[in-house]
């Protein structure tokens, strides 16, 4: 029996962290779809507490990861190729909210498909989709700061003592605001909270790709993956029960809420990235190639695309079901309707890229 370790050769990419990342865009679009259109007895049931769970640290955790530890294992990454992709990343991100929140938001106010007032009482308006800071906007300050500390400080020890730094001071960044409007904005990209619509604000999801990046650093040293790997998930181990311990003395305050976690939640998050990747790497070395994960290989090669258009479709989708609206049923099969339009529509666009017609 051929594995899918033993098909792949001569090749830059891990197929571990291609599993890893395929699966987080795989989860990402089941809580996607259970956050926007299940009504709250799903969001609550046991279901949705799974589909939360598959969403959140095995999601955007382990991309923060992996991003970090490409950027510390690619050789041809210069500064300048690096801010370059950091720039784009980041003005994609706000792109990426006009078009999937935006202007269908303000599409369905003259449809008559919502009212100002349903808005002001969700409080959100076309201009707050706008001004999202979600994950797009953070990878794009991450990378630019990885890339940074990759060429002027290229210890992987500068990495992990900034990580550690990071995470120990970021409950007091938390919510430090100005009282002046452009300049908030700025600082909610720093320390913002889910309230004003940062989802990912760099104080303390930085902690990951720096993080990854030291990974990385460590596993183009090591002279057997298979070791590092058990290695690493002794530590993950370790990590977690250190951030079970310290996140029980005050759960409030080291669990606020995932999106923002405080110094325990976020090393017990740690812990689990690294078990996470072990285990994808036992998958990889038991498991026959097949075509499911064939797909997850070709979904992590494209991260960055399919991650833009699984959210158009759900964006535009909800002037169609509502928000929130889906039962058990219709969730399951919106579920299975943005996942099979995510993969077509990524195809189409890699044809698209690739047609005579743009080569001209």
């Amino acid at each position: 029996m051929k594995t899918i370790h033993s098909l792949k050769q001569n090749t830059s990419r891990i197929d571990t962290f291609d599993l890893a990342r395929g699966l987080a865009i795989l989860f990402m679009m089941l809580v996607h779809v259970l956050d926007f259109y299940g009504e709250r007895d799903i969001r609550t049931s046991i279901f949705g507490d799974v589909i939360t769970f598959l969403g959140s640290p095995p999601a955007a955790p382990v991309f923060m990861f992996i991003m970090g530890l490409f950027i510390a294992f690619s050789n041809r990454l210069n500064i300048a190729t690096g801010l370059k992709r950091a720039v784009g990343l980041f003005v994609i991100g706000y792109i990426l909210n006009l078009v999937r929140g935006s202007i269908p938001l303000w599409l369905s106010l003259k449809m008559g498909l919502v009212s100002y007032a349903e808005l002001e009482a969700g409080g959100i308006s076309p201009l707050s989709e706008l001004l999202i800071v979600d994950i797009l906007q953070f990878a794009g300050l991450a990378f630019a700061i990885c890339v940074l500390f990759k060429h002027y400080l290229p210890n992987p020890k500068y990495w992990l003592a900034t990580g550690v730094m990071v995470i120990l001071i970021s409950p007091a960044l938390w919510d430090i605001s100005s009282g002046w409007l452009v300049f908030d904005e700025i600082l909610k990209l720093l320390w913002g909270n889910k309230g004003q619509g940062a989802m990912f604000p760099l104080f303390p999801w930085l902690a990951y790709p720096l993080f990854g990046m030291a990974l990385g650093y460590w596993f183009k040293q090591a002279k057997c993956h298979d070791r590092f790997f058990r290695q690493t998930a002794w530590l993950g181990l370790i990590l977690l029960i250190i951030g079970t311990v310290v996140t029980l003395t005050n759960v409030d305050f080291h669990y606020a809420y995932f999106l923002r976690s405080g110094p325990g939640a976020t090393i017990w998050i740690t812990g689990f990235v690294l078990v996470w990747l072990w285990l994808c790497r036992w998958v990889i070395d038991k498991m026959a190639a097949n075509r499911g994960f064939n797909l997850l290989f070709f979904w992590s090669k494209n991260v960055t695309a399919i991650y833009i258009l699984q959210w158009i479709i759900i964006g535009w989708g909800l002037m169609l079901v509502g928000v929130q609206q889906l039962n058990f049923i219709e969730t399951l099969l919106a579920m299975f309707v943005v996942i099979l339009l995510s993969d077509l529509s990524l195809r189409s666009w890699l044809w698209f890229r690739k047609s005579p017609m743009l080569s001209r």
